[in-house]
């Protein structure tokens, strides 16, 4: 007797090759769509955050624009020269202001006005609140 040769079957059919070629396909095709999506939607997602950013860089360009040309200016350089390097035109003096440096004078030492009662006694404390008589003299 002849052994049998066992006839090795294929791993996977036809059918079930062109099934799995036809999911990984679609599977890729659906995560790409996916992808694409995702992306389109965050196209606008921070439009008016730098809108507002772009309208307040146009600002600052248009302030450092006209500082510019005040630097640039025979005004600035006048006033420069004259507030911070010190240089006057011919014919001028400078005036420099001197903080007044007072020194408080002292306070006035006046004497304590006498208490009425350190000299009163007993019984004319009683009569002032039992007649509202002024206290008798001594």
């Amino acid at each position: 007797m002849k052994p049998k040769r066992l006839r090795s079957q294929p791993f996977l059919t036809l059918t079930q090759v062109l099934v799995l070629l036809v999911v990984v396909a679609s599977l890729i095709i659906v995560l790409d769509l996916n992808r694409r999506a995702q992306a389109g939607r965050n196209v606008g997602v921070n439009e008016d955050s730098l809108r507002a950013e772009v309208m307040a860089e146009t600002t600052r360009q248009t302030q450092l624009q006209a500082t510019l040309t005040y630097v640039e200016s025979q005004d600035y350089v006048a006033d420069y020269a004259r507030n911070e390097a010190g240089y006057l035109l011919p014919g001028e003096k400078r005036v420099v202001p001197l903080p007044l440096t007072a020194t408080p004078a002292p306070p006035s030492l006046t004497p304590a006005t006498p208490d009425p009662a350190l000299d009163a006694h007993p019984w004319q404390a009683w009569m002032r609140l039992l007649t509202d008589a002024p206290f008798p003299s001594r």
